[in-house]
């Protein structure tokens, strides 16, 4: 191995003892900072540098294995053992095989930075596990505070919160349908009955039309005692006038196969809808406004329907309150 003038100073300028080596592990040179520490000493073999000559050829496969590596397996003898060597490849312009430059580091400071390494990135996983742990407790908070406890489905705040993101979302390209659905007479169940038994009632209306809302996307909650919300994403005025009719529809087929009894009182719903189409003007205020007439108008109907003001040229009907004991 040729080594330049320029080379030699340069390596001489390093502060660490450094050893540059062929590749068969004849040293080549050894710069001023390892001549001072080896006192005058001549290594002629890389080996002649370990405490286990033998080791010279693992120690050779090794580097020409790994090009660029760290060997703390390998113990220097002394006056070298308190260093460990960390090599890399060098070659001249030109030459296929090459060498090696042998850097020594102090072992203390080596091996203890790589302890304090290891324990930040002991630390670090912890802390993304810990904060993993965090945002799942969160999600899991969330959902919990977004879920009506009764029945087990979306609550008033989940609504709230999916009815804006739609609003909010002026790239849509497409409309969507709000859906109120009441419970019909609800008051007179629990009158009668008791509340355990509209609380079942409420609890088996909520599994029928979530069963009935087979729409895609399509998301259900309850927002009031007796009150739901559907929203549906993509549908237009007949899509969601469909949708309201099969909710009706669940509650009829059921009351016809399931007798009246302790878990169960016969109820229909009544539901109202509005659809805001793609590009429309329409606000939250206008959205809800519209659902309620709708609503209103199946309740003045008869109960037991679906209406969409819209289709029935009633989308701005006035709304008058209507008693809660009379829905």
């Amino acid at each position: 191995m040729r080594i330049s003038t320029d080379c030699r100073t340069l390596l001489d300028a390093i502060a660490l003892p450094v050893v540059l080596m062929e590749a068969d592990g004849r040293i080549a040179l050894c710069n001023r900072e390892a001549k001072r520490i080896l006192s005058g000493a001549d290594p002629v073999q890389i080996g002649d540098l370990l405490q286990d000559r033998e080791q010279q050829a693992l120690f050779l496969r090794t580097a020409r294995r790994n090009g660029r590596f760290a060997h703390l397996t390998l113990h220097l003898k002394s006056p070298l053992d308190t260093f460990y060597m960390a090599t890399s490849r060098v070659r001249q312009e030109g030459q296929k095989g090459g060498g090696f430059l042998a850097e020594l580091l102090p072992r203390q400071l080596a091996v203890g930075g790589m302890h304090q390494l290891s324990a930040l990135m002991h630390h670090t996983a912890d802390l993304r596990r810990r904060r993993a742990a965090a945002e799942q407790s969160a999600r899991a908070a969330l959902s919990e505070a977004c879920k009506d406890p009764l029945t087990g489905i979306a609550n008033r705040r989940a609504f709230d919160e999916w009815l804006e993101d739609l609003l909010q979302d002026q790239k849509r390209a497409l409309p969507f349908s709000l859906l109120f659905v009441d419970l019909d007479y609800f008051k007179r169940i629990n009158d009668t009955h008791g509340h355990d038994v509209g609380d079942r009632v409420l609890q088996r209306v909520a599994r029928l039309l979530s069963g009935a809302l087979s729409r895609r996307g399509g998301r259900l909650a309850r927002i009031g005692g007796e009150e739901f919300a559907v929203l549906l994403p993509g549908a237009d005025v007949h899509a969601g006038l469909n949708v309201a009719w099969r909710l009706v529809m669940a509650l009829r087929d059921f009351n016809r196969s399931c007798p009246a009894g302790e878990s169960w009182q016969p109820v229909t719903v009544s539901v109202g809808v509005a659809t805001r189409e793609a590009g429309s003007p329409w606000t939250r205020h206008d959205l809800l406004r519209a659902s309620d007439s709708s609503l209103y108008l199946a309740k003045q109907r008869g109960r037991d329907q679906a209406v969409h003001a819209a289709l029935s040229g009633r989308a701005g009907l006035p709304l008058s309150p209507m008693p809660a004991g009379k829905r």
